[in-house]
């Protein structure tokens, strides 16, 4: 679909928004994944000056009652019919304010088919101009803590933040993005990040986006769409990661040397376009040719064949993967930011980035690290707070919360948003160090931040998500979620059951090995005593946010008699522990 045909689209959905009741600073919803119906209806809103509520799908519908009630939503739109059937017998009962609901999905002809409605459209309806202060989105927290809130971002948070990505990246923004670039678009454009940074940060370069189907299909999708950038979280490339590693690891003895050469020589590369190092000599350079051939071009491959450069947030991504992917030729930039910041607040670039920190404030962006309000000094941890045209104006219908993250910042005029996030300042680049609500002490009064404890741990190509365990008690402990996949290849044993497995000495003494190997850098009362397998945190079973943050509260509330027995078990009961869970 070209621009032109979009824009069409665009100008007759806003004749369907009318119809459907919809007027200036009216509420729209929308509870649907990634399509074009999706932006068709934002852009549409937008030239109403009204404002878009997303939803995930993958949400409950206790969640879409909430968000549609707190925000008064005048209208609806569903991905499909099995949602549309949903919301109609769970939801609409108790949202009154809902007047209109249409389905993406439904079969042209029925009455509550998008595609029925916007047939009838005129394409003439007409503009109603935002002016920077209106409201653009109502983007509702993931509520990992508790009941979501409604972050307000205006034209101007979205656009200042597009316009200051871009102009940071290069001097000319077509340097950089261009028609001539392409995404594929699997992060949610529910969620900030994928909205922003995304669809919006490629519409205003002309750029494309192919539309992915989902995360089960990511690999797939690459190798359809062959992006030259690419928006995504850690666990994409945690897990090219993880699969090159596992091929080495049971490849043959040249060809597993092949390929840690092949690295060896990409990292030699990297550090000295980095001036980290004098660059490579002659058959160097030679020898690095024939092995990225071999080796390193098939691993770029599994993203398409020609990304260019990549963009990871939404969550801190181990340095070691990223010095993995600069090892194949693909720098991925590390940014940081919120929903509540629009929500980019710093970023690296392709020309200047630090593995490890999250990159320096976009333009127009002013970082403080604060303790007990006070700005510390350099190199000195505290909490990364920040003032600028991306913050948003409040939490909607809630002031209380509000005020708790807006104060004023050292210069005594600024409105300054605190993240609540621990970190620190070296050289202009920023460091993220942990969540201060998740910080917490042990028994003996040692402060624990678990975040770089789970990453180091998770960073074992054996184990997928990790959450630490400790407040108030004499000693950490760890649930991890095991790849079952890698530790029977590892240890030969494709015949043994899941629940075998759990129960095997052999299986034991690989985690606990692997648990020592990575947490080598940790002091020795961070590093976890116990731990136990569980089941995969998910969407489905509530202890995975859409946008794939763990929500410790539900995980402590699901597996409390496991951790209970991981702490008060004897230590020679510590296997039937694991076995059990």
């Amino acid at each position: 679909m070209n621009y032109k045909d979009f824009g069409a689209l665009v100008n007759k959905t806003r004749a369907v928004l009318k119809n459907l009741g919809v007027e200036e600073f009216s509420k729209v919803g929308i509870i649907s994944n990634n399509r074009w119906e999706w932006a068709a209806v934002a852009c549409a809103s937008y030239s109403m000056n009204a404002t878009i509520v997303p939803m995930y799908e993958a949400q409950l519908p206790d969640d879409w009652t909430y968000i549609l009630n707190d925000s008064g939503c005048v209208a609806l739109f569903c991905a499909t019919e099995t949602i549309f059937d949903q919301v109609n017998k769970q939801v609409l009962p108790s949202t009154p304010s809902v007047k209109s609901t249409l389905c993406f999905d439904a079969p042209h002809g029925e009455e509550y088919a998008f595609s029925t409605i916007l047939d009838r459209a005129d394409e003439n309806s007409t503009v109603i101009e935002p002016s920077a202060d209106d409201l653009a989105d109502l983007i509702y927290t993931s509520g990992t803590t508790g009941k979501p809130k409604g972050v307000e971002l205006t034209h101007n948070n979205l656009v200042s933040n597009v316009k200051s990505a871009v102009r940071t990246m290069v001097d000319d923004p077509r340097d950089f993005l261009s028609e001539e670039d392409r995404t594929l678009a699997f992060l949610p454009w529910a969620h900030s990040y994928g909205q922003t940074c995304e669809l919006w940060g490629c519409m205003s370069q002309g750029a494309s986006m192919g539309i992915g189907r989902g995360v089960p299909h990511i690999l797939e999708d690459l190798q359809h769409v062959q992006p030259t950038i690419l928006f995504a979280v850690p666990t994409l490339y945690k897990r090219i990661y993880d699969g090159v590693h596992n091929m080495m690891e049971s490849s043959s003895s040249l060809r597993k040397g092949m390929m840690k050469s092949a690295l060896d020589l990409g990292r030699q590369r990297a550090d000295a376009e980095a001036g980290m190092r004098s660059p490579l000599g002659p058959f160097e350079r030679l020898k690095l040719g024939v092995l990225d051939k071999v080796i390193l071009e098939k691993i770029r491959a599994r993203f398409g064949g020609n990304l260019k450069h990549a963009f990871v947030a939404g969550a801190a991504c181990p340095a070691e993967v990223l010095d993995f992917m600069d090892d194949l030729g693909i720098p991925v930039c590390e940014g940081y930011g919120l929903t509540e910041t629009s929500p980019i607040i710093a970023i690296n670039t392709p020309e200047n980035r630090r593995n490890g920190f999250v990159g320096r404030p976009i333009s127009g962006v002013e970082v403080f690290i604060m303790n007990e309000g006070k700005e510390v000094g350099l190199g000195e941890e505290g909490e990364i707070c920040c003032v600028g045209d991306n913050v948003m104006r409040s939490y909607y219908n809630n002031q209380e919360a509000t005020d708790e993250v807006i104060s004023i910042a050292p210069d005594g005029v600024s409105r300054m948003f605190h993240t609540g996030d621990l970190g620190r300042m070296d050289d202009g680049y920023i460091k993220v160090t942990g969540r201060l609500k998740e910080q917490y002490k042990l028994e003996n009064g040692k402060y624990i931040v678990p975040t770089p404890i789970e990453e180091a741990i998770g960073m074992s190509r054996f184990i997928s998500q990790v959450v630490l365990f400790g407040a108030n008690k004499p000693r950490n402990i760890v649930l991890l979620v095991p790849e079952w996949n890698a530790i029977r290849t590892e240890l030969k044993m494709d015949n043994l059951s899941e629940e075998d497995l759990s129960n095997d000495k052999l299986v034991k003494s690989l985690i606990d090995a692997e648990i020592v190997a990575n947490c080598w850098r940790l002091k020795k009362f961070e590093v976890p005593t116990k731990w136990a397998f569980v089941a995969p945190f998910t969407a489905a079973n509530n202890m995975l946010t859409p946008k794939m943050s763990i929500r410790r509260h539900k995980v402590v509330q699901t597996y409390q008699d496991i951790i209970a027995q991981l702490y008060g078990e004897k230590e020679e009961e510590s296997e039937e522990v694991q076995a059990t869970a």
